[in-house]
């Protein structure tokens, strides 16, 4: 759940990806050899992550990412431990808390969860946007109202942001596919952000497509082309089916769950 870049819109996305050197000729058997490669990938990111929080163990950037490793070895036990070797001042800061809050969503513990996101929430100043670098700084405070029920707020708190004269086309998408995630909230937690291809949309024409879903303030997760004609397949998160219901778009039934993990 990264929201440090206003280039980039996708809710999920991180700001440091590995570049893979595969050998394929289709997407499947890349993703085939990106699965082989990842336990591997992983294995080093612990080592190095391990090796330069010893060195630097105020660094919570190097903590987080740390964390994230543990995670996806489904290590819970040892991001907590880590969290908690933060050094006492850290420990009274937002980033502590929604980091906690997140280990709990990972472990099932919901409550838990919105417990520690009302303290960082709480620790988290109102942010005043006066240029780029604080947008991602307004998504993450608007992510904390979301988590812990107050999307209405959050959803506001972006459209008045919106009105910003300065903005750029990629802000105001950066700044929509979060407002979009916030005012469709389910209450899920952040698991809710990952985009989903649980809906399926077939349709001739795309760009049309793509104008109604976005006026009506819904995320594509993703789409394809399918071999042989003009037909784009177009996958949306379940949280929006109300909405495609809204709009009478026809879906499909043989959609497939799949959710795009970085």
């Amino acid at each position: 759940m990264n929201t440090t870049d206003p280039q980039n819109t996708s809710p999920s996305a991180t700001p440091m990806q590995p570049v893979y050197l595969v050998q394929g000729n289709n997407k499947q058997s890349v993703d085939d050899e990106i699965d082989l490669l990842k336990p591997h990938i992983i294995f080093l990111e612990q080592k190095n992550y391990s090796k330069a929080i010893e060195i630097d163990k105020s660094n919570t950037f190097i903590r987080n990412q740390l964390i994230g490793v543990y995670i996806e070895q489904d290590s819970l036990e040892k991001a907590f431990e880590l969290l908690e070797e933060m050094p006492t001042k850290q420990k009274e800061t937002e980033n502590y808390y929604q980091v906690k809050g997140g280990l709990y969503e990972y472990k099932g513990l919901k409550e838990k969860a919105i417990t520690n996101y009302k303290k960082a929430l709480e620790l988290t100043d109102k942010p005043k946007v006066k240029d780029e670098m604080g947008l991602s700084n307004l998504v993450n405070y608007a992510m904390l109202e979301t988590l812990v029920g107050k999307n209405e707020q959050a959803v506001n708190r972006i459209n008045k942001s919106l009105g910003l004269d300065w903005l750029t086309e990629s802000n105001k998408e950066y700044l929509e596919t979060f407002r979009n995630e916030f005012e469709f909230y389910k209450g899920n937690g952040s698991f809710e952000f990952e985009p989903k291809r649980d809906i399926l949309i077939k349709t001739t024409n795309i760009d049309s497509l793509k104008l109604v879903l976005k006026n009506n303030h819904i995320n594509i997760s993703g789409s394809n082309s399918t071999n042989g004609n003009d037909t784009v397949e177009v996958y949306v998160s379940e949280k929006y089916r109300n909405g495609i219901e809204r709009l009478n778009i026809k879906t499909h039934p043989n959609s497939r769950s799949y959710v795009k993990h970085h």
